[in-house]
Formats: structure tokens, sequence, C-alpha cells
């Protein structure tokens, strides 16, 4: 068993069907108003980008500024995103901070022969010399000698130990400033006493504690029992580790050279003497060799094992750690009894960083998230709202410069958008056989094309083609 340090003594989830868009401004308006269903339509209909630069340039005079705070925004949320990966892996790697915890040990003492007799003398001598005094403390003497009370034990010697602990400052004010109770520590405590047979003392020489989630977190325990005499105590102390320690028993133990760790380090400890000794199979990397001190550990009659088996392989050697062993004296000849030395634990505890680092993630995904979120939206509808405004306007004002040369323009483009959907254009079949519209075939320019040279290679190579076969197939009919 391991014996502590001692140390210097110091007294709702919502399911919404999301809306489809409309294509009149009331239907865009209905859409921006609806702030409450963005989360549940942007997983269907993603946010559009903003408009090219060049083009958001010509829809509104003052974009260049807005622009310089949109690549600010992608800055800041570049960095943003890149702090919430690295608290994310943070949160995947226990963060450990290695503190101490010092346990105090004393008693006191009630109700001793020694110490009514200083109470009486001090009463005698308090006491007036008449004799209405006297008789007063003939008859306090009586009834201190006569009033016990068995059911309370009040007037009984006796004592109460004391165990109490408390976690030390670490010199850092972030860390200091997370206190716990000292039952949070501890998994279970256990008090032996000596020299308390039954049916003098029928309490038990045993005190158990175990922690419960129902009971509250305690600073110490008390423990009163009934004696006039020294008794010899053991204090058993059980520590709470999260995640759970565990002791590494022989021979594992001097291979991996770990002897108390988690179940994640002393895995860590296996693999690694695995690919020292070079255990792991070359053909199969499934298969773990016997080789290197491994078959001390591996189970007899299973050589070699598979890879999935190294956990329970480990666990097999893994038993709980060593208790903290106190012995302590329980004196019943003075009023107050405190050990000469106080116990420092070595103890690791979470970071409270860690906490704080995903209540800021949270707040990212959170009402503040929201908001931006909603922010980025609307704007985007605006300046999409602001583009279609502005092709309107350029639309009337080709009209209002033009009017004959905007309708010809016009109903050129309908035309060429009217034989496209119709399937009159270059790569679709025609009357005439081929992929060229009728139209095309009556200009001479068509003809200029550098495409001309490209047909007319491939209608040559064609032909060329068809009469070689034609004379090869000939050839072997007259043979």
């Amino acid at each position: 068993m391991s014996v502590a340090q001692a140390g210097p003594s110091h007294a709702p989830n919502i399911s919404q069907t999301p809306s489809y868009p409309q294509q009149s401004g009331q239907g865009d308006n209905k859409r921006r108003a609806e702030g409450d269903a963005d989360s549940v339509r942007r997983l269907k209909h993603p946010r559009p980008p903003l408009p090219p630069p060049h083009v958001l340039q010509a829809l509104v005079p003052d974009s260049p500024a807005f622009t310089e705070l949109i690549k600010l925004e992608q800055k800041l949320d570049w960095t943003i995103l890149r702090k919430k990966a690295e608290i994310n892996d943070t949160f995947g790697k226990p963060t450990r901070v290695k503190r101490t915890l010092r346990v105090y040990i004393s008693n006191t003492a009630h109700d001793q022969p020694w110490q009514k007799s200083e109470s009486q003398a001090e009463a005698n001598a308090a006491s007036a010399p008449n004799a209405e005094s006297a008789e007063n403390a003939n008859s306090s003497e009586e009834k201190n000698e006569t009033g016990v009370d068995v059911n309370t034990g009040k007037g009984i010697a006796g004592w109460v130990m004391k165990i109490e602990g408390r976690l030390l400052d670490f010199g850092n004010t972030r860390l200091d400033r997370t206190k716990r109770k000292f039952s949070t520590f501890l998994k279970s405590v256990i008090v032996e006493f000596d020299n308390r047979e039954a049916p003098t003392f029928p309490e038990g020489n045993i005190v158990e504690w175990h922690a419960q989630n129902t009971t509250p977190p305690l600073d110490g325990f008390e423990i009163l029992r009934r004696g006039d005499q020294n008794v010899n105590a053991r204090i058993i102390i059980h520590l709470s580790h999260s995640p759970d320690r565990f002791k590494v028993l022989q021979p594992l133990a001097d291979l991996i050279s770990i002897k108390e760790g988690t179940r994640s380090e002393i895995i860590n400890g296996v693999w690694k003497l695995i690919k020292v000794v070079g255990a792991q199979d070359r053909d199969d990397g499934t298969v773990i060799k016997a080789v290197g001190g491994l078959e001390k550990i591996f189970p007899q009659g299973t050589e070699p094992i598979a890879f999935h088996q190294i956990p329970e392989m480990a666990t097999r050697f893994l038993t709980h750690p060593d208790p903290i062993v106190i012995p302590y004296t329980i004196q019943v000849d003075k009023d107050f009894n405190f050990h000469p030395k106080c116990f420092d634990i070595p103890f690791e505890v979470e970071d409270p960083l860690k906490s704080k680092m995903s209540s800021l993630v949270q707040s990212f995904e959170g009402k503040e998230g929201k908001e931006i979120v909603q922010l980025e939206d609307k704007v985007g509808e605006l300046a999409y709202f602001a583009r279609d405004v502005k092709q309107k306007r350029d639309f009337l004002e080709s009209f209002a410069a033009n009017p004959q040369a905007f309708i010809q323009n016009w109903l050129a483009v309908q035309a060429r958008d009217l034989d496209q959907m119709l399937g009159y254009q270059i790569g679709a079949p025609g009357l005439n056989g081929g992929n060229i519209r009728e139209e095309d075939l009556r200009r001479s320019d068509l003809f200029s094309l550098p495409w001309v040279d490209e047909a007319v290679t491939v209608h040559e190579s064609a032909r060329m083609e068809q009469e070689r076969r034609l004379k090869g197939s000939q050839a072997q009919a007259h043979r």
C-alpha cells in the first residue's frame, strides 16, 4: 500500500416544413420576415453567394466599403472556425492539471473523568461559602454523578474523530477560483479502530463511507464514539479519478514501464511496445506475434493474437490502485489533539478552462450565432434584390434611349431562345439531315468559319474508308 507524503502542518426540437420561395416581391418580403424558420430553411435552401465585386459595385455606388467589410468578415470567420476546430480537438484530449490534496486528522474528547474532575473543582472554587451554596453544590454534584442519558450519550465519556481536507492553492488565479468539496475527490473512506471489542463498545470497529450521487459534497467527516482510552486507528482513503486510473500488475508493468495510469495510457503503452519490438505481422497487420517479451502476457495457447484482442489482454493485468493509508492514535487525555503532520496527496483534476471553452463554442451556436446568420441571410437577399432592381432599370433605360433598336434586339434574343428551346440549333439534327439550321445555310459566311476545314477532312476520311472497305470485300469475293 502506498503511504501519503507528509508535509508541514498548518492549522426542444421543432420540425417545420420549409416554404418554397415565391416569384413575386410580396413573397420575398414574406420570406425575409420569417426569421424563426431560417435555420430549417438554410438546411434545405442554402444561402446564395453575394454577386461578384464588379457587379456589386455597379449595383451600389458605396460597395467598395462593403467589399472591405466582407473581406474583414471572411478573415474573422476563418479565425473563428480555426479556433473552434482547435477547441473541439482539445475536447477530445484529456487536459489534466496536477494539484495537491492536503488531509488533516484530529480528535476531540468530551465527558472524560479528568474533565469532570476539573469542572467540579472549578465549580467548588467559584461557589459561595454559605450553607445554601454548599447545599446547591452538593445537589449539583449528585446530579452530575447520576445525570447520564444512555439514549443520547450525554454525560458518557467519548471522543470525536475528524478527517478534513482541501485542495491547496496552485498560485494560478484561474485554477484557484474553482473550489471543490473534500468528498468530491474521494471514492470511499474506511476507518478501522483497535482495542474496541463488544459488548463494551457495540458500535463496531469499522466505519465506511462510499460516494453516492444523492449525497451532498462534504468538507470533512466526523466519527463519534464512546470510550475513555486511547485508540489506534487506520484511515484508508480511495481516491476518485476521472477517468479511472488502474494499477498495472507484473509482468506488464515492467514491459511498458507504467506502474499506474488510465486505461488509454496503458493501451497506448502496449501499442508502443508492439511497434518497438516489431510484433506486428508484416503480411497481415491485424496479427500480433509473441516476441520481445509479449509472450509473458499472451494467454497460453493463443499465440499469435488478433489486433482487437489487445485491450482485453491488457485488462487482465489491471487492478484498482493502492489506497492511501494514514495511521493515527486517538488521544483522550487532551481536549483537542491534532496530528503533528498533515498529508499531501498528489491529485490530477480537470482543467477548469475546458468548461469555459465549451461555453464559448456553445455561444457561437446559441442566440448570438443565430442572429449573425439571420443578418447574413438578410444582406444576401438585399444584394440580390438590388441586382433585380438594377436589371429592370437597365431594361427600361435601353428601351427609352432607342425603342426601335431595342425591340429588334429583344425579338432576336427571344427568337434565339425559342430556337434553343425547340432544338433548332447547331448540334441537333435538322430537316436537311445535318446539324446546321436551314437559315444558316443561306448565308455564305457560314462556310468561311474554321469548322469547314475540319468538316471536309472528316467527310473525306469517311468516304475513303468506305471505298477501302468496298474494295476489300470485292477482292475477297473474287477469291
